[in-house]
């Protein structure tokens, strides 16, 4: 398995004060303590066309390849560094690891250049991250229907990208977007993990690429999948089934070339489409690339979305 190590491309992000009328999770189980450095991109291992179908070794080994060497051109970890606005000490991790920053020092800086303080024996608690603090926000929003305030900074918290849909919401479909995410050619990879949801809800990757073109890649927690694309409707679909452990994060990697699609699973091969789209190019919205979790409403549900890492393929120039 190949493993490199991949700094941010910038450092500018948004420090912004969750908003109050933001959707709430569910009580989550508590996750790992998230590490302080950026998480390395991990690729499948590439792999021999008798392995695997042709559209493997022609189409996905070359990309995988040429991304072993390249920076994502966007990453996120979703660390839990944290800007105090009272200007006062205060602490924003794990009691084992901390990281101390003043307000004042943070001014004309980005994060990577804030100096570390030393850590005092009153904080030794782990503060409420929802009251008084700033998190650090790389540009994820949601938007409410309707909403005259739109859009929403989304919910982050223990160390991830949460999506989450309360008992009794009559919108069963809630989404995510990033405005970066504005490359037609790309690769992202991230991890997914289901929570307490029942076996029918689905997170969906969907682009949205414009005159009507969109593909999207759904996963059930009920261990289903299907990729569909096409313009208008009913759009082309396959489909299939995958292994699921609920206690573990899956690894997602998507691929769009050209008019080529591809996904892998856990580090795995898993659908292909030569024709996924038209290679015709248009203007992309802000919401061209969107994470969402659908569900029902008659139970609360959540997901979780972390090391978060894309790819503009335009850019890669040792792609054949």
């Amino acid at each position: 398995m190949v493993v490199f190590s991949c700094g941010a491309h910038t450092d500018l992000a948004t420090v912004v004060q969750p908003i109050e009328t933001s959707p709430r999770p569910p009580v989550l189980s508590p996750r790992q303590a998230p590490s302080l450095t950026a998480t390395p991109a991990v690729f499948p291992t590439a792999v021999q066309a008798f392995s695997f179908p042709t559209w493997v070794a022609e189409f996905s080994n070359p990309i995988i390849a040429a991304l072993e060497s390249e920076r994502p051109f966007f990453e996120d970890d979703f660390l839990p560094i944290c800007i105090d606005q009272q200007q006062e000490w205060k602490v924003c991790a794990t009691p084992e690891q901390r990281i101390y920053y003043q307000a004042d020092e943070y001014d004309g800086l980005s994060i990577s250049e804030l100096a570390l303080a030393t850590a005092r024996p009153t904080l030794d608690l782990q503060p409420d991250l929802q009251n008084g603090y700033a998190l650090l926000n790389k540009g994820w929003f949601f938007v409410v229907p309707e909403s005259a305030k739109n859009p929403y900074y989304a919910l982050i918290n223990q160390g991830a990208l949460i999506l989450s849909l309360p008992q009794g919401k009559e919108n069963k479909d809630f989404w995510v977007y990033n405005p970066r995410f504005l490359y037609k050619n790309f690769a992202i990879q991230f991890d997914l993990q289901f929570y307490e949801t029942q076996p029918d809800d689905v997170f969906r990757f969907q682009f949205e690429q414009g005159a009507g073109e969109s593909f999207a890649f759904d996963l059930a927690k009920n261990k289903t999948w299907s990729f569909r694309w096409g313009a208008g409707l009913p759009q082309q679909e396959q489909v299939g089934v995958y292994e699921y452990f609920a206690t573990e994060p899956v690894p997602i990697l998507i691929l769009a070339q050209g008019t080529q699609c591809a996904v892998y699973l856990n580090r795995v091969p898993l659908a292909y489409v030569e024709d996924c789209r038209t290679d015709s190019v248009s203007k992309l919205s802000v919401y061209a690339a969107t994470f969402h979790l659908i569900s029902k409403p008659s139970y609360s549900a959540a997901i979780t979305i972390d090391n978060v890492k894309m790819w503009n393929l335009d850019q890669i120039e040792t792609l054949p």
